[in-house]
């Protein structure tokens, strides 16, 4: 799990880098990037804040970061399983519609 923070909050960042201790690396290397406002990345991101849209309420617990980690990660996974499973689809469907568009071209011409 490679994290990188990007936190306003001073005390936010710090405690974070307490529990996370191993796992923090600059935001280019990053799987997800934990913040306390919204932010456009290109990377997934956690938001903690006392707002009611964070991923995180403040104030929270080591076991529920974790929690709330895991269940992310979870998610991005799921995500990318999707994504790699739809482009291998790709080209099943193709040929089918091919296919199906060949039989309905045949039938029209026998049709006319």
């Amino acid at each position: 799990m490679k994290l990188a923070l990007m936190c306003d909050s001073l005390l936010l960042q710090k405690s974070l880098e307490t529990y996370l201790k191993g796992h923090i690396v600059s935001p280019e290397y990053a799987e997800l990037i934990i913040c306390d406002k919204l932010l456009q990345m290109d990377k997934p991101t956690l938001l903690v804040s006392h707002t009611k849209k964070a991923d995180l309420r403040i104030p929270f617990t080591k076991a529920e970061l974790f929690g709330t980690l895991e269940a992310h990660f979870l998610k991005i996974l799921e995500s990318e399983i999707s994504l790699s499973s739809k482009e291998q689809m790709k080209p099943f469907i193709e040929k089918l519609n091919k296919k199906h568009h060949n039989k309905i071209a045949k039938l029209a011409r026998k049709i006319s």
